[in-house]
């Protein structure tokens, strides 16, 4: 026990190392030149914008769509409610840009168990070019991001391309977490998984691709019943031998007032992932937590009598965290985060920290308004309660089955 706060602090300075490693990865992924292909060269492009609710700044990021500097594309809104009051806003912004192409689909919400996918496969089918676009309502992308985008993807000779995002705009606790989360963990996880392993992490907030391409990996039915569908995709368009390519062109998820429940919400959701499709990865997350592993340092020295040291290392490797934090989102999105919203850093670290052991066991999720179960490989089903709640009611059935 004696030792033990020694051996956190050690899995701390790693951990803080390991996250250096993926800092620069990130830096010079994001920073890789992207050469543009001539206007003749780039083909018509069809953006596919799943609708649900009102996001923040909706009209603000659809607007950042339809001034792309492109040559031809269309924007197909795609929704499951008549009813959705992001309805309102899409077509107010469409009205603004009378010169750009745009199609309104109802989808149907009964296609697959995953909302989004069901959603979105209403906007595919309505898409009238091969060359497709899908991207959240909650991004916002820069005026030549499709044109640098589809030039990465035919110079590369890809099949599927997805983009890091970053996250922008906070201004409330939860929203500078989750703008944390995306610049500073996601963003140099994913680089360091391409540069020292060369595996392309598939994030489907902004992915490009080919409707043929697509169905060679049995389109979005194979996908439909299962939460990590993006991730599920890359991997099988590499089964088939298609080329996959992290973009060096970053997209912006706009997080301005997200409360501090919606990042525990959606991280919780994301752990849960992690732990059925791979755990392994899952387990490394406790270890390249460096704030979360230095405040278990403190608590372990508190057991067998508080060192100074031990609390003055274990500050030094928190603040250490935060200043690198600060460096790489300043690097990979371009723009410096208040330091007053710094301090979520490392409340944001310790609350993953706590989020683990409950993601290790938990499989139940609520999504977009739906409640389900997860099982091996993100595979969905209606969530029907606590096990205990699901034993009674199957013992209830098989009691009235035998008697019948």
């Amino acid at each position: 026990m004696t030792m033990l706060p020694d051996i956190f602090l050690g899995l701390s300075a790693f951990a803080l190392a390991f996250f250096g490693l993926g800092a620069w990865a990130a830096i010079r992924h994001t920073r890789a030149k992207v050469a543009l292909l001539p206007d003749e060269a780039l083909a018509p492009v069809s953006i596919l914008k799943p609708l649900k609710g009102h996001e923040e700044l909706l009209a603000e990021n659809l607007r950042t769509f339809f001034a792309q500097d492109y040559p031809r594309f269309e924007i197909v809104f795609a929704t499951t409610s008549p009813d959705d009051p992001a309805l309102e806003v899409a077509r107010a912004v469409a009205a603004e840009h009378p010169s750009v192409p745009v199609q309104f689909v109802l989808s149907n919400e009964g296609y697959g168990l995953n909302p989004k996918v069901s959603n979105l496969e209403g906007a595919l089918r309505a898409a009238r070019y091969e060359l497709v676009l899908q991207s959240d309502a909650n991004v916002r992308a820069e005026p030549r991001y499709l044109r640098k985008i589809v030039s990465e993807l035919v110079r590369d000779d890809a099949a599927l391309l997805s983009s890091l995002v970053v996250g922008t705009g906070e201004d409330s606790l939860g929203a500078a977490m989750e703008n944390l989360q995306l610049s500073a963990m996601i963003v140099p996880s994913v680089s360091f998984a391409l540069r020292f392993f060369g595996v392309p992490c598939v994030i489907g907030k902004s992915m490009l691709f080919r409707k043929a391409d697509l169905e060679a990996v049995g389109g979005l039915a194979s996908v439909k019943d299962v939460l990590a569908e993006d991730y599920l995709l890359g991997r099988a368009f590499q089964r088939i031998g298609k080329k996959v390519l992290l973009s060096a062109t970053t997209a912006e998820n706009v997080n301005v007032q997200a409360p501090v429940e919606r990042f525990f919400a959606r991280h919780t959701r994301w752990l849960k992932m992690r732990a059925v499709i791979h755990p392994p990865a899952f387990v490394a997350d406790f270890f390249a937590n460096p704030v979360g592993l230095a405040a278990l340092a403190v608590v372990a020295s508190a057991v067998v009598g508080l060192e100074l040291r031990v609390v003055v290392a274990a500050l030094s490797l928190m603040v250490s965290k935060v200043i690198a934090d600060a460096y790489v989102i300043r690097r990979t999105r371009g723009s410096a985060m208040r330091w007053r919203h710094l301090v979520a850093a490392p409340l944001k670290d310790l609350l993953l920290l706590a989020i683990l052991p409950y993601a290790a066991v938990s499989r139940s999720i609520e999504w977009r308004g739906a409640r389900l179960r997860m099982g091996w490989g993100t595979a969905l089903r209606p969530d029907e309660g606590p096990l205990p709640v699901r034993w009674s009611r199957r013992a209830w059935q098989g009691l009235r089955t035998s008697g019948r």
